[in-house]
């Protein structure tokens, strides 16, 4: 099977508000974006959506709340074992940051809807190594709490 281009799923993408309504913005990020893919790459979007929308959507379709992946797989002709979608308002913020940084967009409802996201999700270098630091002292803290360190 051929790999999409960046290009080819731009156009594509255009057909995901017919079967995801409430969907605002969809990203493209991890080694795909990056361009350093390997044999086992996954796909690795970030969507954001109308939660209300959302919600009235799948109130009467239990299954629904879960089936983007496979719509997103569907519409691109992607593998949907292959597809990890994160929810950027459940996002920490370093995955947020991530997606600002490295994420390709795909999609979004709303012109400047990924940009405005960017300016508050990208992080500077010293709330980097903020985050960072304090990740491994909740890993060591982790660790010595279970007498592993």
């Amino acid at each position: 099977m051929k790999t999409p281009t960046l290009e080819e799923l731009k156009v594509v993408s255009l057909q995901l508000p017919e079967k995801i309504p409430y969907l605002k913005m969809l990203v493209l990020f991890g080694s795909r974006a990056r361009g350093d893919t390997h044999a086992n790459s996954d796909w690795d979007f970030a969507a954001l959506y109308d939660e209300e929308l959302r919600e009235e959507f799948c109130k009467d379709r239990g299954f629904a709340w879960f089936e983007v992946p496979g719509v997103i797989g569907q519409v691109f002709s992607l593998n949907s074992d292959e597809i990890d979608v994160v929810e950027l308002h459940r996002a920490s913020p370093l995955i947020a940051h991530f997606v600002a940084r490295d994420g390709k967009l795909l999609y979004e409802k709303e012109p400047g809807e990924f940009d405005e996201f960017k300016q508050k999700a990208l992080m500077s270098d010293v709330k980097m190594q903020e985050l960072s630091h304090n990740l491994c002292q909740g890993i060591d803290e982790f660790l010595k709490e279970r007498g592993l360190v």
